[in-house]
């Protein structure tokens, strides 16, 4: 007699035993708390499905990033869950095999040498906590620089992170737009909760939304994205990102990224906008600009006072600075007329330049320039060799935020190093294979 059914072999005890307890405790969960039990699931699928997909978890971290705080009202490890989401996406496609030959490139090589100086300063000089803070910080962002740049040679199209990036500063313009019209805020912030750093995010959207509408179907809604971003940037009156605005007109104009033609119309129909604005909010905007000159003397004396204090502790130790996190703890030490009673917190430089030779010294702010440097070489190099439009507005990008970065403190935010992975990643490169 022939029996029917086979012997167990054991072959799927590793599969099914897994399986089994996962299902009890999902079970278990459902049972006692289902709608944190739901949540919890959604999340750990939305968790899964980005660790599959690199190329999906890195257009999470760029089209998220300028809703930092609202994720933060959310958890506040979201922001910070979602970049090691990213990394940890990333070393597992690495170990699965999925590379290619490109190499490291120049922008990733002066990263390396700005990471040694960072950890070389740390140890120079330890900063306790906040230096530790910072340091984390940094590196976030070179991590995130890394993969989106390694991202962008192996298939991830840099239009397309571009185009994610363009989208997400438009919604977070509506969002700054409605609760300034609204009457919560007296400057248009919403997603960042300091106006200069939301103008920063939306001045690197500009150039970005000009050079996809070249070979977008639907030229008006890039023309839309770009009017939306402009406004939202206006009324955030943040005299840095102005400067950078006007770089940045000058640079696209010249490259010819936007026509004089067009410069001109686009302009008429903004300030057609404003008008509208000054006309149906005329109080709310006369409170906005009162706010704004009344706190202008004060906000240029302070900058003064930070900048000389940075400049002192850059030549004290100019080498490689007084180590991460050195200016919130001892810009005080040298400052000579710094006020003692204002009423906000004063902890960067609000220049990112000397902020960063302040804690790595010379030596830090030259890597760091490096990697702009190389990115604008890179990205200009696409520009020359094939005519791709994006290459030219990461260039216009580069310029009008570099000379907004003179004005405010960006370095622990997004825009920078995006840009510089975007002409990373646009450089051409030899030998590049799946």
């Amino acid at each position: 007699m022939v029996s029917l059914a086979a012997p167990p072999t054991g072959r799927g005890r590793p599969v099914v035993v897994p399986a089994l307890i996962a299902a009890v405790v999902l079970g278990l969960a459902a049972g006692f708390a289902p709608r944190e039990a739901l949540v919890g699931l959604l999340l750990l699928g939305v968790v899964v499905t980005l660790l599959l997909r690199v190329d999906w978890a890195a257009l999470a971290v760029v089209g998220t990033a300028v809703f930092e705080d609202y994720l933060t009202l959310v958890d506040p490890r979201a922001v910070k869950g979602l970049a090691a989401v990213l990394v940890c996406s990333w070393l597992l496609r690495r170990c699965a095999g999925l590379r290619h030959s490109s190499g490291l490139g120049p922008v990733l090589v002066c990263a390396l040498v700005f990471v040694g100086v960072l950890l070389a300063a740390t140890v120079l000089h330890a900063n306790g906590r906040t230096g530790l803070d910072i340091l984390l910080r940094y590196a976030g962002f070179l991590a995130v620089l890394a993969v989106l740049t390694d991202c962008m040679r192996g298939g991830l199209a840099p239009a397309r992170v571009a185009r994610v990036y363009v989208v997400s500063c438009t919604l977070a313009s509506v969002c700054g737009v409605l609760v300034y019209v609204l009457g919560a805020d007296r400057r248009v912030g919403g997603p960042i909760e300091d106006p200069n750093d939301l103008a920063f995010f939306l001045l690197a959207a500009l150039p970005l939304a000009f050079a996809l509408r070249r070979t977008a179907r639907r030229a008006w809604t890039y023309d839309l994205a770009a009017g939306l971003v402009l406004l939202a940037l206006l009324g955030t009156l943040s005299r840095g990102a102005l400067v950078g605005v006007a770089v940045m007109l000058l640079a696209a104009l010249l490259m010819g990224l936007v026509r004089l033609r067009l410069a001109l119309g686009f302009a008429a129909l903004l300030g057609a906008g404003l008008l509208v604005v000054l006309a149906a909010f005329p109080q709310l905007v006369d409170t906005s600009l009162d706010q704004k000159g009344h706190v202008a003397g004060q906000n240029i004396s302070e900058r003064l006072d930070l900048w000389q204090s940075a400049s002192a502790m850059t030549l004290e130790s100019p080498v490689l600075g007084l180590g991460p996190g050195s200016f919130s703890l001892q810009h005080r030490d040298y400052a000579d007329s710094l006020p003692r009673d204002i009423n906000h917190h004063l902890s960067v430089a609000h220049n990112t330049y000397l902020e960063i030779s302040s804690e790595t010294g010379l030596v830090g702010l030259a890597a760091f320039l490096a990697i702009l440097v190389a990115a604008y070489a890179g990205a200009r190099s696409r520009w020359g060799r094939t005519g791709d439009t994006l290459g030219a507005a990461v260039c216009v990008g580069l310029l009008g935020t570099a000379a907004a970065a003179a004005f405010v403190t960006e370095q622990y935010f997004l825009p920078l190093w995006l840009l510089a992975a975007l002409g990373a990643g646009l450089a051409p490169a030899r030998g590049r294979g799946a």
